[in-house]
């Protein structure tokens, strides 16, 4: 079979036919395919399918068509289509590489550098050469490819994690409040705010606590990341990272169950709620499936399709009071997400650890006095609403690098990777004892719908509270690892 395939190569290699469609398929496919295996969950839409194809495949073919047409009518210039070729090819492996592996200034000269000596190398047979590019293009995009089918399968597979083990889609609330959960991400608990690694005072806990808000100290996520954890809290259900063949902290449909269909729009709804998504960006919105909620503050429309996650960037205060201005008699749910205090980054600095606290503990003061501000409104405006103060997951101060994140055992950075704040003003409609056994993310709207409902037999089916994340194993890959068990005790 070996011998088979390098005789079809050789052939190829060798064979008169310039192939040019062959050529600008290549150029385009390798790019897409790679840009689909890093990115999947970011732009898994029938839409993106189309908009990708049409931007790499469809121009790459056009500008190949131009130019082989120009050339092979041209009785001047067909002698040398065999060059052009060459060079297109070569410009085109450097846009791709340029934008991939070869970012930075100083990297895109190296790489011009060697692309203009691989040019010159080539130069004397650019026909066979050239077709050599192809075929290394060829099994390189391979390798995406096969990522980009494990995604598939990944993406077609039944959620069986998101079902429901009672009927709880079918709960009745037996009062009806406005409801507001504002999510300030990355905001850790007082106990773990107030230790190593964080080392810092804030004064929003006591603010919360004079403002009639149930403090939750000791509480925590069930997962390190944004999109896992907040998958999780949607989908009242733990998830374990969904059962991937390789785990990633960019989890597979996490975005639909977020922004797409969860069982907690559907409960709100199906009790007469308007639902309204305020985000600060996109990101939770990237794949273009939103339809879970009634309203988004960012539309479809908002952003482009080649998305970051950050290119639509909301002031969150100001879409809010917009939306509460809807006229509507129904009662309303928000979820509100400002990205403050956020996780700690990773720059490449020697003194990093330090820096980066000390960057987060100024974002704590800044977070703190929008809350207060939202609260404040809220309060003012709405003053029988139940109001959440929920964090998605802690700051990750102390941490070094994703690979830190995912290998640490020290007891303060687990605590520091899943800590997060909790906070609620119930105003009244907590029944006794209902929320006693709520110290997670995962169990908080199945504790909120049982105390609406006045009916603790939702209580029964609370999720495990243990808490999740990646492993980095001797090979290289990830796996699910429990950190944290249904006790709070951390598991080394």
């Amino acid at each position: 079979m070996v011998n088979r395939l390098k005789k079809q190569i050789d052939n190829f290699i060798n064979s008169e036919n310039h192939a040019p469609y062959l050529a600008a398929l290549i150029s385009g496919l390798t790019p897409m395919l790679f840009y689909y295996a890093n990115n999947y969950w970011a732009v898994n839409s029938w839409s993106h399918l189309l908009f990708f194809s049409l931007v790499f495949i469809g121009s790459s073919f056009l500008i190949y068509t131009l130019l082989y047409l120009v050339f092979a009518k041209n009785q001047k210039f067909k002698k040398n289509t065999k060059y052009l070729l060459l060079i297109v090819l070569l410009c085109a492996v450097f846009v791709f590489l340029s934008h991939t592996f070869f970012v930075s200034p100083l990297k895109r000269i190296v790489l011009i550098t060697g692309l203009v000596v691989l040019g010159l190398f080539f130069w004397k047979r650019p026909k066979k050469n050239y077709k050599k590019v192809i075929i290394f293009l060829f099994f390189f995009s391979s390798l995406s490819f096969f990522r980009v089918i494990v995604h598939l399968y990944e993406d077609v597979k039944p959620e069986y994690w998101t079902r429901q083990d009672d009927d709880i889609m079918d709960v009745k609330f037996k009062s009806s409040p406005n409801i507001y959960l504002i999510q300030p991400d990355g905001y850790v608990s007082q106990s773990t705010l107030e230790k190593s690694p964080y080392d810092f005072k804030s004064d929003l806990y006591l603010w919360l606590e004079q403002n009639e808000f149930k403090v939750y100290d000791n509480f925590r996520s069930n997962y390190p990341a944004s999109l896992t954890s907040n998958a999780s809290l949607f989908a009242m259900k733990q998830h374990k990272f969904a059962n991937m063949l390789f785990p990633e902290i960019e989890m597979a449909n996490a975005r639909e169950v977020i922004s797409t269909s969860n069982p907690v729009a559907s409960i709100f709804k199906n009790n007469n709620y308007t639902t309204y998504f305020i985000a600060q960006d996109e990101y939770f919105q990237q794949n273009r499936k939103q339809q879970a909620f009634d309203y988004f503050n960012i539309a479809l429309d908002d952003f482009p399709f080649y998305s970051k996650g950050d290119e639509e960037v909301r002031d969150v205060f100001v879409d809010l009071k917009l939306a509460m201005k809807h006229q509507n008699e129904n009662p309303k749910f928000f979820f509100i997400e400002k990205l403050l205090p956020h996780h700690v980054g990773f720059p490449k600095i020697d003194d990093v650890i330090i820096k980066e606290r000390n960057r987060y503990n100024e974002r704590i003061e800044d977070v703190n006095t929008w809350l207060k501000s939202t609260i404040s409104y809220i309060t003012d405006k709405d003053e029988n609403s139940i109001i959440i103060i929920l964090a998605d997951h802690g700051g990750w101060v102390g941490l070094k690098s994703f690979n830190d994140l995912y290998s640490n055992t020290e007891t303060e950075l687990i605590n520091s990777t899943f800590s997060n704040i909790a906070a609620i003003k119930w105003n009244g409609n907590l029944e006794q004892d209902y929320d006693k056994d709520l110290k997670t993310n995962v169990n908080l709207f199945r504790v909120l719908f049982s105390a609406l409902s006045k009916d603790k037999k939702y209580l029964k089916h609370l999720e495990d509270d243990s808490s999740y994340n990646l492993r980095l194993n001797s090979f290289g890959f990830k796996s699910v690892e429990k950190l944290i068990n249904d006790q709070g005790d951390i598991l080394n």
